[in-house]
């Protein structure tokens, strides 16, 4: 059987992203997501998100230092 699955686009790969970098994620979802998400929009969106997270992290300190 040749199944053509349809990609998610890269605003969905950012939701997935986010909710595990949240650590909440049902079974049924990452069971969705996995079939659908481009590995490398996943990476893309893992350092950007990590990357936002760690700018956050550096602001907050800086108010409370400063």
């Amino acid at each position: 059987m040749n199944e053509t699955r349809k990609r998610a686009g890269f605003l969905t790969t950012m939701r997935a992203v986010l909710w595990s970098f949240f650590g909440v994620r049902k079974r049924k979802a990452y069971i969705d997501d996995a079939g659908s998400l481009n590995p490398l929009a996943v990476v893309v969106a893992g350092v950007l998100a990590g990357g936002i997270f760690v700018l956050v992290l550096v602001l907050v300190v800086q108010l409370v230092v400063g």
